[in-house]
């Protein structure tokens, strides 16, 4: 059959007046991971004279280094270039980052031919280079070597604008450290791909530099939130990005053109309602074409509320604690975040690293420059949405309510050609520079290899401060005429198993391994998402009873902890994965806490496992007798890759438009469920109110989205009344093209649950994804209508 009519096929859900930020999760703080006894921050930092010339005779004491603007004593320094220095004889690693999506052929020649030679004057006994692609999914062709025919052949050999859904290359030097070479086919943007990149390298010692061969991207509001989290990854894996606009000299008169390979710009969409290809169907419509809508949820929501210039959101506490005020990234004054981003050039006009943004003048890239000044020159940055209230009844225990705006670490952006806006902001972030106007590549490749010892390392001992917290850096130097180039900031990210080797995780694997029942109640999901070949992301949603937290005075506080561990046993009893967290909770009196125990508390946490078949068990207790156990089966099919595929079923009735709040998340390294702009946030009981605006979150895979000529895709919803056995809804086939990335195999859907259309009572929700070749996959799961 073809698909349904345009009642089916409307990309518009009709959910008008529905809040941009309706039903957010409210996020609350908690201290930091950083202890001042066995951490420092450290901050790479290269130093120039107005020529672009390095300066290399610094000592400590030329430095000063501040941290949301307050100076912070040096504890430690060293040198690169310094041979008698601790780090005198330190392996040095670049990774050449090919940027295929967003690249044309010709232009990915070019590039690869500097690339080719370049390695043959920067490889050696110390030196080392891999190569990482991305084509809608980031693939490593080469683990770290210093093989220069090697990677010759591996830059010469990469199949152009292919899409990997699998690492490979050939293996990396004997006793080098080694990137992940499996891809993550879930990679949204190349944004995520280099994210991962950075995440990859967080192993590898020293400072790393990441080459990034590009024709740049527009930025979008959605992108804002990977550009934040992106800088963050760089800046704790000590990565510095160097990205080169390889369009070269035509660059900015040529506009923005459209990206065939990146999803959600220009040009990159595969258009079509399919009408064309029939595909299996598996069900008469019932009950009528207009009850169910595709969710392009973005159309319904009100514009994000992006803030400049010092605007301020307040935001009201809810449950029991008022909420911080919170302030909109305003202005970048009083030196609290790097400033414009020129800098004196060798060659006037032309595009030097780090040096001025103006037109093209030169055909070789001048001398690294810098952010000179050390306050916004009136650039302007994006607000969060801050001050989500201090008791929030919702509240995600990984993401906290961000004290610190997160876009801070972001540097401000000027309105340059549209796709190198963004090449600008990574660089300027990470510490180190952009060639752009210049089609001489290799020199510029080679004033980037040039910088790899070029680098001082400044560290100091942070002030405790809470987890997901973000804070700028600015470092400066005594002597006149210098230019200083460091990374722009860091966030405080929370650890993954907080409780591990703590007395009470280990008390709390013994009463998950135990016999013993529970005596708090708590409803529990745990729908997943495959990640790659045979891993799943596991989204953990529950909700905690508020009335079984203890509170004690501390600190002139009201204050209780809430230790949680999940564990997923494998039939033969052994640990699959395991993660362990703590929810703290401070009140001001006994109303916030009475207030605070009015609504349950919506716990959310995300743990990686292989596929396979498990018993998930999540404990959590406040102390004493009382303690909550949770248990699932956990059925995880095996899963190559390379095959058609549907993740479970999320069903969700808070939903809500992407804006800053995704900053934090991503800075976590959680993956929201998110579809077209809009999140959907698990709920933890499949029980909803006629009323409710709820949706259908899933995730289908389609290897085949990346072949010349891509199937149809599409998605069945069938809702059976459990009592009667009758069929309430029947969406029959229904194309999902709306949701396909152009060059991604994975497709994130988001749908409307049609609750309107449903009586109380209990039901059972089948959803089925098929392709037009015939393949199809059923998810299932149950809920109820108040």
């Amino acid at each position: 059959m073809r698909y349904q009519s345009a009642a089916w096929l409307t990309a518009v859900l009709l959910w008008n007046g529905l809040p941009a930020r309706a039903q957010e999760v409210a996020q609350t703080a908690t201290p930091t991971v950083i202890r001042t006894e066995t951490r420092l921050v450290l901050v790479d930092s290269v130093v120039t004279d107005k020529k672009g010339n390095y300066i290399g005779d610094l000592t400590q004491k030329s430095f000063k280094v501040y941290e949301d603007n307050k100076e912070q004593p040096i504890t430690s320094f060293a040198f690169e270039a310094d041979p008698s220095g601790p780090n005198g004889a330190q392996k040095r690693y670049l990774v050449l980052f090919f940027d295929n999506a967003s690249v044309s052929t010709g232009d990915q020649i070019n590039a690869r031919n500097a690339a080719q030679k370049f390695v043959d004057a920067n490889t050696g006994p110390n030196k080392f280079i891999a190569v990482a692609n991305f084509s809608g999914t980031l693939t490593i062709a080469q683990n770290f070597t210093n093989d220069a025919e090697r990677l010759k052949a591996v830059i010469n050999g990469v199949k152009m604008s292919a899409v990997g859904t699998g690492g490979g290359g050939f293996g990396s030097g004997s006793g080098l450290p080694s990137l992940n070479g499996a891809a993550t086919f879930g990679a949204r943007t190349v944004l995520l791909g280099l994210r991962a990149l950075a995440k990859g390298l967080e192993d590898v010692p020293g400072r790393k530099s990441v080459v990034m061969l590009t024709a740049g991207f527009p930025l979008n509001a959605e992108l804002q939130s990977e550009l934040t989290a992106t800088i963050s990854a760089c800046n704790r894996s000590n990565v510095a990005v160097y990205p080169i606009d390889v369009r070269g000299l035509a660059a900015p008169g040529i506009g923005t053109p459209g990206m065939p390979g990146m999803p959600g710009m220009p040009g990159g969409g595969r258009g079509g309602r399919g009408g064309g290809v029939p595909m299996a169907r598996l069900g008469s419509p019932v009950g009528g074409s207009s009850l169910l809508h595709l969710a392009s949820f973005a159309n319904s929501f009100a514009a994000p509320e992006q803030a400049r210039g010092g605007g301020a959101g307040a935001g009201a506490g809810s449950a029991g604690g008022a909420g911080s005020s919170g302030s909109a990234g305003g202005s970048r004054t009083g030196g609290s975040s790097p400033g414009s981003s020129s800098g004196t050039s060798s060659s006037s006009g032309s595009s030097s690293p780090g040096g001025s943004r103006s037109a093209p003048g030169s055909n070789s890239p001048g001398s690294p420059g810098s952010r000179t000044g050390n306050t916004g020159s009136g650039n302007t940055g994006f607000g969060t949405n801050a001050g989500r209230g201090g008791g929030s009844t919702t509240t995600n225990p990984s993401v906290n309510n961000n004290l610190y705006n997160t876009r801070s670490i972001v540097p401000p952006m000027s309105n340059l050609d549209g796709n190198q806006s963004v090449l600008y902001a990574l660089a300027e972030g990470t510490g180190g520079f952009v060639i752009v106007n210049t089609n001489d590549l290799l020199g510029g490749m080679e004033k980037i290899a040039k910088e790899q010892n070029q680098y001082y390392i400044l560290g100091y001992t942070p002030t405790e401060s809470a987890e997901g917290s973000c804070h700028t850096l600015r470092v400066k130097v005594d002597r006149g005429g210098s230019n200083v180039r460091s990374r722009s900031g860091y966030c405080n990210v929370r650890q993954v198993d907080l409780l591990a080797g703590k007395p009470a995780e280990t008390q709390l694997e013994s009463i998950a391994a135990g016999v013993t029942a529970g005596n708090i109640a708590a409803p529990l999901q745990v729908p997943f998402f495959y990640e790659s070949a045979n891993v799943a992301r596991v989204n953990v949603a529950m909700d905690i009873p508020s009335s079984s937290f203890k509170f004690d005075k501390v600190k002139g506080k009201l204050h209780s902890e809430m230790n949680v561990l999940g564990v997923a046993y494998r039939p033969d009893g052994s640990v699959g994965a395991k993660f362990s967290d703590t929810i703290k909770r401070d009140f001001d009196n006994k109303g916030q806490v009475e207030e605070f125990a009015k609504t349950p508390l919506h716990y959310e946490t995300q743990f990686d496992i292989a596929t396979g078949q498990y018993n998930f068990k999540v404990v959590f207790s406040a102390g004493g007798e009382s303690f909550g156990k949770l248990e699932k089966p956990l059925l995880i099919e095996a899963f190559d890759g390379k095959q058609f595929a549907v993740s479970s079923l999320a069903l969700s009735n808070q939903l809500r438009g992407a804006d800053a709040s995704m900053d934090a998340i991503l800075v976590e390294d959680h993956v929201p469920m998110m579809a077209q702009g809009v999140q959907a946030v698990p709920s933890a009981v499949y029980r909803f109110k006629s009323t409710d605006r709820a949706g259908i979150y899933v995730e289908v895979f389609e290897p085949g989205l990346t072949d010349e000529k891509p199937p149809q895709v599409g998605v069945q919803i069938k809702v059976v009344d459990k009592k009667t056995g009758g069929a309430k809804i029947d969406s029959g086939t229904v194309s999902v093209a709306s949701f396909i990335r152009p060059g991604n195999p994975l497709i994130p859907i988001l749908l409307r649950l049609p609750l309107q259309d449903l009586t109380a009572g209990s039901y059972h929700l089948d959803v089925t994804g098929l392709d037009s070749a015939g393949k199809f996959f059923q998810r299932s799961t149950d809920f109820e209508v108040e």
